[in-house]
């Protein structure tokens, strides 16, 4: 019987779904944000480029979202002190507290209340930004990367005998856990479960049609992870160690200090950011490679054009697709007016694709000059970790192309995740020789 509700309920939320969906089209002349359409998860970026043709803001009935695909107007949205991340203090955070209270996550609720700094504002952003950028110098980053190239190696050596392999599951997916995890000095016996609860973690992460088993399980691994960060922080205060905890204890500026929950936040920050980031572009970069044989030749023949490959995979296929912001008061934009608290989705990826930003925007061009992307965010916000994911992915790259002379697709239509904000794949077979 309980079957029966649920299976009709879920008939009940697509007809919903679907009548918002005809309600936009009629609205926008004939466009819609259908993001659960197969014509969507395959290629978004139609859509991003008709919103953009017929409004540089275009509100979304499906997602409640006021969509702005813009280069210009994405930028200055994602600098802008008129536009707030800080969620919790519009109508928006009580409908989440109250998620939280009634499924018993008291820890979740907690850290809502006491976010990372990608959910803060200035001061408070500014603060803690620069108290964690001590873990975060260009030589600490460079110093990594003998240990990045032997981890990739080791995922590698695994594989190597093999006709084929997954190039997201033995390769992308846990080279930036490992890494995370020998930033953070964690033990090597912790690696696994600590890779195990990053995965789990992610399931429930900005996933189209989420099940109620994938939420409970990455709320769970979202939970043992504050409490494994909490007992290995509170171990380390008497001897800190100079891994990238050590330095967020010992970091310190004008006699400010993170305190225990900010120190959880970055870490969560650092995983969930750090984790997705370098998956997906390792995975969406080879996949475009290889839809655009042209370059795949010339970046084989030229391992130098790596670095700039790594940016037009940025710009073309970003990871993230998406980002939030607030209007921080009532106020007049591109000739509209906004409610305090309007939500806005910063399209990343239709920012990417903006003509006025980049030429030929839809053409994948590893040779392309200044290239324009957003990517790793603008602004304030700019994402702190983005030369660590740069050299993972360059590494990365660089092994494939030496290891493997000849690499193809097992799959040639592999099937991309169901996920607003984040785009990539769950799995990429590839046939290696």
């Amino acid at each position: 019987m309980k079957s029966f509700f649920s299976k009709f309920k879920n008939l009940l939320l697509i007809g919903a779904y679907k009548t918002l969906v005809i309600f936009e089209r009629l609205a926008n002349k004939g466009i819609a944000l259908d993001f659960i359409s197969k014509d969507y998860i395959d290629n978004p970026y139609k859509t991003y480029n008709s919103m953009r043709s017929h409004k540089p803001i275009l509100f979304s009935q499906t997602t409640r979202l006021h969509w702005v695909t813009k280069m210009e107007f994405a930028q200055e949205m994602l600098r802008d002190k008129r536009f707030s991340v800080d969620d919790r203090k519009y109508p928006i955070a009580e409908k989440r507290r109250k998620e939280f209270k009634k499924a018993g996550r008291e820890i979740m609720l907690e850290q809502f209340e006491n976010p990372s700094m990608l959910k803060l504002d200035p001061p408070d952003h500014s603060r803690i930004r620069k108290l964690v950028q001590y873990g975060f110098t260009n030589r600490y980053i460079t110093s990594l990367e003998p240990e990045i190239k032997k981890i990739i190696e080791d995922c590698l050596d695994k594989v190597h005998n093999q006709d084929s392999f997954d190039l997201i599951e033995d390769l992308a997916k846990p080279l930036p856990a490992i890494v995370i995890a020998k930033m953070m000095g964690l033990p090597n016996e912790d690696l696994d479960q600590f890779q195990a609860w990053s995965e789990d973690l992610l399931v429930g992460v900005g996933g189209i049609g989420t099940s109620r088993e994938d939420i409970k399980k990455s709320g769970d691994a979202y939970e043992a992870l504050i409490r494994y960060f909490e007992e290995i922080i509170l171990s380390r205060k008497t001897s800190p160690g100079d891994d990238f905890i050590g330095k967020l204890i010992q970091a310190e500026e004008s006699g400010d200090k993170l305190n225990v929950k900010e120190m959880y936040g970055t870490c969560l920050l650092l995983l969930i950011a750090g984790h997705e980031t370098t998956t997906r572009l390792i995975g969406n970069g080879m996949f475009t490679l290889f839809n655009h044989q042209d370059q795949m030749s010339l970046l084989q023949n030229n391992h130098e054009l790596i670095p700039n490959a790594i940016e037009e995979m940025l710009r073309y296929e970003p990871p993230v697709h998406a980002t939030v912001r607030f209007a921080e008061n009532e106020m007049i934009y591109d000739g509209k007016t906004y409610k305090r608290g309007t939500p806005f989705a910063v399209s990343i990826a239709g920012a990417n694709r903006d003509p006025e930003a980049n030429e030929n925007p839809n053409e994948f061009d590893i040779t392309r000059d200044d290239i324009k992307h957003i990517s790793f965010g603008y602004g304030p916000h700019m994402c702190i970790g983005a030369s660590l994911a740069r050299i993972e992915s360059r590494i990365a790259f660089e092994c494939l192309f030496e290891r493997f002379k000849n690499l193809e697709l097992e799959d040639k239509n592999p099937v991309w995740g169901r996920n607003l904000i984040f785009r990539g794949f769950d799995h990429l077979k590839l046939k290696a020789s």
